[in-house]
């Protein structure tokens, strides 16, 4: 097993609290415990999910980093299971490397000379509210929210003149539908009574034109 070269704080967990609809940050600290330098990686299994500041980088012989690790808005849901994972790796650099970049120190890693170590991620919401008072200070502190509220509402009730306004005009308007449908049903009858008329009319002028020729004949 590897001998650990930092000191790693939180040493298990990374706890994030909510609420998770804006960035929630958790901070890693790296010790390192030696006396040479440390390169130092830090990986998770949800990278899409995470923002991790710095990811990487060196550690002088007793120094100390903190590493940001910002989960990133989502929807919670507490019956999910969690399996999301960190991986903090380190490795003693050595005097020949200290030219190279991380990424050539990282890829020339000799095997064995890296030391893991996993944490896992929990996630937690604040503690809800106490829904009632245990002493009689605040109680008396909440008497005015609940006349507040109380007053919002009586404010919002119709007054008496006001009701009597909307019955009102709720039997004007309908009279009006009433009117409205009258006049659309006698636009209906018209045309067949004046024809009716029209008909009458006809039939009396040819009576009268029979009883003009009878006489004159």
């Amino acid at each position: 097993m590897a001998v650990p070269l930092l000191s790693i704080n939180p040493e298990n967990h990374l706890t994030f609290r909510g609420p998770f609809n804006e960035v929630v940050t958790s901070v890693l600290t790296l010790t390192n415990i030696t006396a040479n330098k440390v390169c130092f990686k830090v990986k998770t299994t949800a990278p899409r999910r995470y923002c991790v500041r710095p990811n990487s980088g060196l550690i002088d012989g007793g120094g100390t980093v903190e590493v940001s690790i910002m989960l990133q808005p989502f929807q919670y849901d507490p019956n999910e299971r969690n399996n999301h994972k960190f991986m903090v790796q380190s490795m003693v650099l050595a005097a020949d490397k200290e030219s190279e970049s991380l990424e050539d120190i990282w890829k020339g890693a000799e095997p064995g000379s890296v030391v893991d170590k996993k944490l896992k991620c929990q996630f937690e919401l604040p503690p809800e509210a106490p829904t009632s008072a245990p002493a009689a200070a605040p109680a008396a502190a909440a008497a005015p929210s609940t006349q507040i509220d109380q007053t919002f509402i009586a404010s919002h009730a119709p007054a008496p003149e006001v009701q009597k306004a909307n019955d009102k005009l709720e039997v004007l308007m309908k009279e009006n539908a009433n009117l409205k449908k009258r006049v659309a049903e006698a636009r209906q009858v018209a045309p067949a009574e004046q024809s009716y008329h029209n008909a009458a009319y006809y039939i009396i002028f040819v009576i009268i034109g029979w009883l003009i020729a009878k006489f004159l004949i």
